[in-house]
């Protein structure tokens, strides 16, 4: 069965451009696309580098099997519509953002930049539910994000789901604990996807198989590992799930038809 991972990140100093392709062609992933991650010690404090310029650079080496996205902030306003309106113009159709810093998807002040993204018609994915504490790191570096995981709730996406129907918006993680949220958002709305990344997406299949609920978009399902290009461990997990009854119809759907067919809809 072939796959698309719709969320990997590029940690250059571990796991090089070489490295994530012999990983997809051993697990046959058809293509990944690159999340970059801020450039902040958050994240540069534990090997995750992979910033813009980092992730432009690979996916060019790569182009028939990488897709790069562009992390945005969108509360620098102008900057960000500035960003993305470039991005665009080399090819680039999707945004990563993550609401998790401390804005809300539905705070008015950032809906210009909706405005430029809705004109483009481009692909957003956000970071949704928990967020790692990782207490390991100095308290300053942990305080200076801003974190709070209340913006991650799916819910938060229904009036930007409603003005900008031109944007495809992406709830990362199952937007586990809010599934229940994450699933009814990817039902309503045409333009609303999940992807069910790293261990929150297996906790969201979890619960999704043992509630069966009646209100489910499995066309909008997406495979995804959020590692740094080595994505054989949830594959096998995900494998696994897919045997399950309540499942296995929509297995190659997940790993490869849903995302080929929104990733057509942009050339990509």
């Amino acid at each position: 069965m072939k796959i698309i991972d719709t969320h990997i990140h590029y940690h250059q100093e571990s796991v090089p451009g070489k490295t994530i392709i012999e990983n997809m062609d051993a697990s046959n992933v058809e293509k990944s696309i690159v999340l970059p991650t801020p450039d902040h010690p958050r994240y540069t404090l534990m090997g995750m580098t992979g910033n813009n310029a980092e992730v432009r650079k690979v996916c060019r080496e790569f182009p028939d099997r990488l897709i790069p996205a562009l992390y945005v902030e969108p509360r620098n306003i102008m900057e960000a519509q500035t960003a993305i309106r470039r991005f665009y113009d080399s090819g680039g159709r999707i945004l990563k953002m993550w609401p998790g810093h401390g804005f809300s998807p539905d705070d008015p002040m950032i809906y210009p930049v909706w405005e430029v993204v809705n004109e483009l018609k481009m692909i957003v994915i956000f970071h949704s539910g928990s967020l790692g504490s990782r207490p390991h790191l100095p308290q300053e570096v942990r305080r200076s994000t801003g974190f709070n995981a209340k913006f991650g709730q799916p819910f938060l996406l229904d009036q930007p789901g409603r003005y900008f129907s031109d944007i495809h918006f992406i709830i990362a993680h199952g937007g586990y604990p809010w599934t229940l949220e994450a699933l009814e958002m990817a039902f309503m709305f045409e333009n609303i996807y999940i992807d069910f990344s790293c261990a929150l997406g297996l906790e969201a299949a979890n619960l999704i198989n043992r509630l069966h609920p009646g209100r489910i978009p499995w066309e909008k399902f997406f495979f995804a590992s959020d590692t740094a290009g080595t994505p054989k461990r949830y594959i096998d997990q995900w494998q696994e799930i897919m045997k399950e009854p309540f499942f296995a119809p929509h297995a190659e759907a997940f790993f490869h038809g849903n995302a080929e067919r929104l990733l057509a809809k942009f050339g990509l």
